[in-house]
C-alpha cells in the first residue's frame, strides 16, 4: 500500500509574492477579529424585590435589588466601546450602582430618575478579574402600569451605536395590585314623628282627664 504523499509547502516569501491580496485579506480580517469587541454574558444573580410576591399594592414603596455577574467572551470583561443600560419602570426612582471588582467597590454611580448609563471603560478588565455590579433602585407602584405589570427592573448592554446587543436584555416585572373602591357613605334619613293631635288621643286618656277636673271641681263644692 503507498502512503499519503505530502508536498512541501512553498516559503512564505514566495507565497507572499504569488498571492499579495490573499495576505492581505487575511491580515484585515485578523485586525478585524481583533478589534470587533465580543459580547459579554450578563447572568442575574442574588434578585430581590420588596414587597415580595407576584403583585405589589398600587402606591406602595418599592426596593429592587440585584447582582449582575460580567462574564466575558472576548480578550476582556466588557467592551470598553459598549454600555451597560439599567432602567425601571418605577416613578421617583432612586438609583445606586456599584461596580464590583474582585469583590472590592472600584466605582460608586447614584442617580435618580428612570434610566442610568455605566460606561464600559469602567467594567473593561482583563479577563483574569472578576467584574459585577451591585444594584438597588426605590420607586413608587405605579397606578396605571400597562398591561397591569411594571418592569421593576431591566438591563441591556448597548453596543457603540446605542443598539441593544441580541441577548443581553433582561428584565424583572410584577403586576400591580389595584385597591377596591370605597363604598360611598350614605345618611339614614329618619322619618319625622307626627304630631299627635286631640282627634288622635286614646278614649282612656281623655277619660282619665275628665274625671281629675269633676274630682277638683266637686272638691271645691264641699269646701264651700
Amino acid at each position: 500500500m503507498q502512503g499519503k504523499v505530502y508536498y512541501p509547502l512553498p516559503p512564505l516569501s514566495q507565497f507572499m509574492q504569488s498571492n499579495p491580496s490573499r495576505i492581505l485579506l487575511l491580515v484585515l480580517l485578523s485586525t478585524a477579529f481583533a478589534v470587533c469587541p465580543a459580547q459579554a454574558l450578563l447572568a442575574p444573580g442574588n434578585i430581590q424585590v420588596s414587597p415580595p410576591g407576584d403583585s405589589i399594592p398600587v402606591g406602595s414603596i418599592v426596593n429592587a435589588a440585584a447582582t449582575i455577574e460580567i462574564i466575558p467572551s472576548g480578550a476582556t470583561t466588557f467592551a470598553e466601546t459598549h454600555t451597560l443600560s439599567l432602567s425601571t419602570g418605577l416613578p421617583d426612582a432612586r438609583w445606586n450602582v456599584v461596580v464590583m471588582v474582585d469583590g472590592r467597590q472600584s466605582a460608586v454611580i447614584p442617580k435618580e430618575g428612570p434610566q442610568v448609563f455605566v460606561n464600559g471603560f469602567l467594567l473593561s478588565y482583563p479577563t483574569t478579574r472578576d467584574v459585577s455590579v451591585s444594584i438597588s433602585v426605590d420607586g413608587k407602584a405605579p397606578p396605571d402600569p400597562d398591561g397591569g405589570t411594571v418592569v421593576v427592573l431591566e438591563w441591556a448592554e448597548l453596543n457603540s451605536q446605542g443598539q441593544v446587543v441580541a441577548g443581553s436584555d433582561f428584565q424583572v416585572t410584577r403586576g400591580i395590585e389595584t385597591l377596591p373602591a370605597s363604598p360611598v357613605a350614605t345618611t339614614a334619613t329618619q322619618a319625622p314623628v307626627p304630631a299627635t293631635s286631640p282627634a288622635s288621643t286614646p278614649f282612656p286618656v281623655i277619660a282619665a282627664v275628665a274625671s281629675l277636673c269633676l274630682a277638683f271641681a266637686w272638691a271645691g263644692i264641699r269646701e264651700e
